[in-house]
């Protein structure tokens, strides 16, 4: 009885292609929300671990800007102007007795490249050896900065590959930033496009010595210290916060693990997971409305159908069956347009975007379960009215 009920569905369906699939349109806009959008959240968290991850268990990270209560960095500490120096960095390698000495920073300095009549807008950063990695840089070709361009000053630059192929230089060349020439070193590529430290437009990596002599100043825009051991992590935060606080006369500083900002991610992604099902609803809830119409319509026009199955035998649980699969299979097909659509969609962002969603198997089976429950809960209704129809006056009616 099943797959007869199917079949019957499936051909009055197909008898009706046109009016199905403008029927499902309310479904698939919803199926394809929720897909998009949770697997771009997912894509989201699953960039941010991978570069919590990459930072390692020890690192701690100190930026501008006075802490938020939820331990993430403050909007502040990416805006405003610095208030820690490079006198911060070696006060701490005094004054720490559970950091390792070693301590990488940054620093951030304005200025446009240039090469012959070509110019590049971006970010110039000034950097200690090893702290490209607090940006995701991988060198791809030449070298980073290394301890002999620190303690020298020497002027060079590590551009992106795509900011070389633009104003056409390679390692060995000569760049302008303002009055100040510098020479091409190496050149790298973003090996995580979302990170802690995300800016907009490209980066141009320099000495920090440099960078500083450029500013004429030694604020310093991010610091990087580990702990001496994995247990020493907190400890190690509680010192830091500690010693600058002395130091400063004030808490104008942020001191946090990696692992926070994931927190706070996964909170915020989170939130808009459930924003997204709550509007995905919306569009189900406007969809499956429009199924228990046109289902409405199917009973009306097929009372005759129902009256000649009533007749020779067909019962009410039979009746019922055959229209609440017509109603399932439209939201189903509905659900299979709006992954397909999602799929596609995801897969133009991870090409053209820093973004890279994840289409998880859960993700499509809670989009698929979200559309059978809408034809159960829509479908439900016509299919009730057409089992109770009496065969005598369903063979009446005209």
């Amino acid at each position: 009885m099943l797959l007869d009920s199917l079949r019957s569905a499936i051909g009055s369906l197909w008898a009706n292609k046109l009016r199905s699939f403008l029927t499902v349109l309310g479904i698939v806009i919803g199926i394809y929300a929720v897909v998009t959008l949770l697997s771009a959240a997912r894509g989201v968290q699953k960039q941010i671990a991978g570069f919590v991850e990459d930072f390692g268990p020890r690192t701690i990270l100190i930026m501008p800007g006075e802490q938020a209560e939820e331990g993430a960095p403050s909007i502040s500490g990416i805006t405003a102007p610095s208030t820690i120096f490079v006198d911060d960095v070696t006060h701490l390698q005094d004054k720490s007795k559970l950091l390792d000495p070693d301590m990488e920073y940054a620093v951030f300095f304005g200025g446009l490249v240039n090469h012959n009549d070509k110019k590049l807008n971006g970010l110039p950063v000034g950097i200690t050896p090893g702290a490209e990695d607090l940006f995701s840089v991988k060198i791809v070709g030449g070298r980073s900065i290394n301890d002999n361009d620190l303690t020298n000053k020497n002027r060079v630059i590590v551009l992106s590959e795509k900011s070389a192929e633009q104003i056409s230089v390679k390692v060995g060349d000569s760049v302008k930033i303002g009055a100040s020439t510098f020479e091409v070193v190496g050149l790298f590529k973003i090996d995580q496009e979302l990170n802690l430290t995300s800016t907009t437009g490209d980066m141009f990596l320099v000495p920090a010595s440099v960078a500083t002599e450029i500013n004429k100043s030694e604020a310093v825009n991010r610091i990087v210290v580990k702990a001496k051991t994995v247990e020493d992590v907190d400890p190690a935060i509680a010192e830091v916060k500690s010693l600058l606080t002395a130091k400063h006369g004030t808490s104008d500083f942020s001191v946090f693990k990696p692992t926070d900002l994931l927190s706070t991610v996964n909170q915020i992604t989170d939130v808009m997971a459930y924003l997204v099902v709550g509007i995905a609803s919306i569009s189900l809830l406007v969809g499956g409305i429009g199924i228990s119409n046109i289902m409405l319509v199917t009973v009306t026009e097929r009372t005759r159908e129902i009256g000649i199955r009533k007749a020779v035998g067909a019962t009410e649980s039979a009746i019922l069956l055959q229209f609440l699969i017509e109603a399932i299979l439209l939201t189903l097909f509905g659900s299979l347009i709006g992954i397909g659509l999602a799929r596609i969609s995801t897969l133009l962002i991870a090409r053209f975007s820093p973004l890279n969603p994840v289409m998880s198997w859960q993700t499509i089976m809670l989009a698929v379960g979200m559309g059978a429950f809408a034809g159960i809960v829509f479908g439900l209704f016509p299919a009730i009215r057409a089992a109770r129809k009496n065969p005598v006056d369903a063979l009446r009616f005209e």
